[in-house]
């Protein structure tokens, strides 16, 4: 950086150079022409020719003026013209209903969040128990579940195998969202479709989930009860404001909190088996 004393020496040096250019061409009797610099362009000479703020001004209308007119803006008519680009990927609105994300789960016992004895004391009486129960190490019971979902997330297809347990003793079958070991909310609640000793009688279920499935189970559970147990929160900690959609489902299984739980005469708090439900990688 220059000093201050060899900025003012340099000043003076160069306005002194222009003082005697004028006194000659006066004596001379010459016209004196334009001067060859103002004093905003001397002190820009003298810190090492840095352009004013009037220069700068000039220079980025000048680029402003040259630039292109940008792709996104209209013509003088208001009118945007297409792309005549193609798209990255062929468009097929058919495809929206070939399937597209596929989660798998397998239910174990010991994925459930506890043993019923831990079941808490108010718990209403359709989530308690009325068979005794088995602890998770002794459980038999195990499955095999598949949640795919549409490309346009119109629907979900939802398959499942189980062994080990009596078909009888199945007493509620969901799908809940919630992290492993948390007692989440209820997505969807396959008994509102229809009859599970019936859809279990093979040991396979094997259903089609809608955006009407996911609204039918907000609207079952009343009271404050339902307002925690039914229904899965678009945001955490905001439960009133709830999933309505095959989409919002999805996002929550993306997440990693989504899982099946099957419930039995047994084990009807925490659920028979669980499974935490993984995204497959195709």
């Amino acid at each position: 950086m220059i000093s201050l004393r060899k900025y003012a020496q340099k000043r003076h040096t160069v306005v002194s150079t222009a003082a005697v250019v004028t006194i000659l061409f006066v004596l001379s009797g010459c016209q004196m022409p334009a001067p060859p610099f103002t004093d905003d362009q001397v002190q820009a000479a003298a810190v090492g020719g840095e352009a004013t703020g009037a220069d700068v001004e000039t220079e980025q209308e000048a680029e402003s003026a040259e630039a292109p007119m940008s792709h996104m803006a209209a013509s003088s008519d208001g009118h945007r013209a297409e792309l005549d680009m193609e798209s990255p990927i062929e468009l097929d609105p058919s495809r929206g209903q070939e399937i597209g994300a596929v989660f798998e789960a397998f239910l174990s016992p010991h994925q459930e969040g506890g043993e019923e004895e831990d079941t808490p004391a108010l718990t209403p009486s359709q989530f308690k128990s009325t068979a005794p129960s088995v602890s998770r190490n002794e459980r038999p019971s195990h499955g095999h579940g598949v949640l795919s979902f549409t490309n346009d997330l119109s629907s979900a297809y939802v398959h499942v195998a189980i062994e080990g347990v009596k078909t009888e003793d199945i007493v509620m079958f969901h799908i809940h969202c919630g992290r492993p070991g948390q007692l989440g909310p209820i997505i969807v609640d396959f008994a509102l479709a229809g009859d599970l000793q019936e859809y279990w009688a093979d040991d396979i279920l094997a259903l089609e989930v809608t955006n009407e499935d996911i609204l039918a189970a907000t609207a079952h559970g009343e009271g404050l009860v339902g307002a925690f147990t039914a229904g899965c929160p678009i945001v955490a900690g905001v439960p009133l404001d709830k999933v309505k959609t095959i989409s919002g489902m999805e996002t929550i299984a993306r997440k990693g909190e989504l899982y099946f739980n099957l419930h039995t005469k047994g084990q009807t708090f925490f659920g028979d088996i669980r499974g935490k439900l993984q995204l497959v990688e195709r």
